[in-house]
């Protein structure tokens, strides 16, 4: 499909050309065949990230929470909580992460809570 249409598509329809499978380098072609069947599952990944992402902020804000969403890394998302709100974001993130996106697995966070972002690792 990839070589018929020039791109690979996500789960939730987001393309990423690869015009480097219609190179004359080796090289450049070896890497668009990385990039064929590598991006529909890791572009996945970061669309249901993002998607979780935006759930997330929208619910602290319409709890009016004072806590807020400050950083997305890869996979985490890193929550500044006011201690006096902490179950009540941790019910959200739960909640909006783990709804992100219907697959035929269950999607399974991991919490972690510190001071910082390295003590909570």
């Amino acid at each position: 499909m990839v070589r018929r249409y020039g791109h690979v598509t996500t789960m939730f329809g987001r393309k990423r050309p690869v015009p480097e499978l219609s190179s004359s380098n080796y090289m450049q072609r070896s890497f668009g065949e990385r990039v064929a069947m590598n991006s529909p599952i890791q572009g996945t990944a970061a669309d249901i990230i993002k998607i979780a992402m935006v759930k997330v902020s929208e619910s602290l804000q319409k709890q009016n929470l004072r806590s807020r969403l400050i950083l997305q890394v890869h996979d985490e998302l890193l929550v500044e909580a006011w201690e006096d709100e902490k179950e009540q974001v941790k019910a959200i993130l739960e909640q909006e992460m783990e709804a992100a996106a219907e697959l035929s697995v269950k999607l399974e966070i991991d919490m972690n809570e510190g001071r910082d972002w390295y003590e909570a690792h």
